[in-house]
């Protein structure tokens, strides 16, 4: 159905995601509520509904896979780790199929907008079936590490026809090409940052801060899983702290390898240097942001293979005007200017990040200006979300 808001039409379209926002889905909200004006979205997900309170959706359906299969995957995920089924041809039960089907058909969805890869290949046969349009933006993981699963190779190329593909970097869109994507059909839309959310701060340059001996305060925001690197990090900062005592390391998250962090700042006698708030929200993202002087973000590929797009927390900072030291990594060369909006190192090169650590002293007094400079031209989120439209608007129009 065509929907009536403010004297203008909005066409329906379907949001298909498998797990249903995760803490680390902000920037799909953000895509969904920035395109509201426009497009009834209509989200579906096949997994528990997560933060429902923190991503309030209006159309918001949810049905799970049936009991076997959700033991078959438990089973799976104990013999063959978290991707067991993801580099298997996932598939939808058949009573997913019969609700889904009628959310499309009797809201009358014009596209079907599925993030991430697996959740592109499993809604696949559904959006063919009934003649829907289909978009799949691929974020990290599934333009990465499942790219090494030859079964994943194979099954992905269902999604090379009749499809329409995003990816959130140049280094994506490459790597997805590199194993048969047409290239008329994969679009580069960045996530994009609210301007107006992070609010560029003037603050006192860590340049002078360094030469005059006032604290510094380093932040770190993300997940405690290897591909952040927090170790690198913290044996840097440690090095650091040798030359420069008066500085306090904010290390905000959680994840499985936390504790094991807390335990490596323990033994490198670093507790009362770091700081481990845990979970935060959005709002005390900003928060921290806002008192920080320089933001840390050592980007590897974990040993399994997994990669970042570009992550969206960098983004955040650099729309806060905060110094930027981060890796050669995935896409983050195209956020981050070496040397000019931040600084970059090779991943795991603790030595190089020791030397731009110390180096800040004579750091330029404008980086953070040239950071939010960056985002307010490149990564906001206005623009991104009006080249989504336009994507959206020409699929539905063919």
């Amino acid at each position: 159905m065509i929907v009536q808001t403010n004297n203008k039409s909005k066409y329906a379209i379907g949001v298909y995601l498998q797990h249903c926002f995760a803490h680390s889905m902000t920037f799909i909200y953000r895509q969904i509520k920035g395109l509201e004006e426009y497009y009834d979205s209509y989200v579906i997900c096949s997994d528990w509904l997560e933060n429902v309170n923190k991503f309030p959706i209006d159309k918001l359906y949810f049905k799970s896979r049936n009991f076997i299969k959700i033991k078959k995957s438990k089973v799976f995920s104990k013999l063959y780790g978290p991707y067991n089924l993801l580099f298997l041809k996932p598939k939808l039960s058949s009573r997913q199929i019969n609700y889904f089907k009628n959310i499309l058909l009797e809201n009358n969805i014009r596209l079907i907008h599925a993030h991430f890869g697996p959740a592109g290949m499993e809604i696949k046969a559904l959006a063919d079936e009934l003649g829907i349009p289909l978009i799949v933006s691929f974020h990290g993981y599934d333009a990465s590490q499942l790219l090494d699963m030859k079964e994943y190779r194979k099954n992905i190329k269902c999604l090379f026809n009749n499809t329409y593909l995003i990816a959130v970097s140049d280094y994506m869109k490459n790597r997805l090409i590199s194993i048969g994507a047409p290239k008329d059909k994969i679009y580069v839309i960045r996530y994009g940052i609210p301007l107006d959310y992070f609010n560029h701060i003037q603050r006192v340059p860590v340049s002078f801060k360094m030469k005059m001996k006032d604290k510094i305060t380093f932040l770190q925001v993300s997940n405690f899983v290897e591909k952040k690197g927090h170790k690198y990090t913290i044996l840097a900062f440690a090095n650091f702290l040798r030359q420069y005592k008066n500085a306090k390391l904010i290390l905000a998250g959680t994840g499985e390898l936390k504790e094991n962090m807390e335990k490596i700042c323990r033994e490198l006698n670093l507790m009362e240097f770091v700081e481990f708030p845990g979970l935060v929200n959005t709002t005390e993202v900003r928060a921290l942001m806002n008192k920080a002087d320089v933001f840390l973000h050592h980007s590897i590929t974990s040993e399994n293979g997994d990669q970042e797009g570009i992550p969206n927390v960098i983004m955040e900072a650099m729309a806060t005007g905060l110094p930027i030291i981060s890796t050669y990594h995935s896409g983050i060369p195209e956020l981050v200017d070496n040397n000019y909006n931040g600084f970059l190192v090779n991943e795991k090169d603790v030595d190089s990040f020791i030397h731009v650590l110390i180096g800040l002293e004579n750091a330029p007094e404008d980086v953070g200006i040239r950071a939010r400079a960056k985002i307010e031209s490149s990564f906001n989120l206005s623009t991104q979300n009006q080249k989504l439209l336009q994507l959206y608007d020409s699929v539905i129009s063919r």
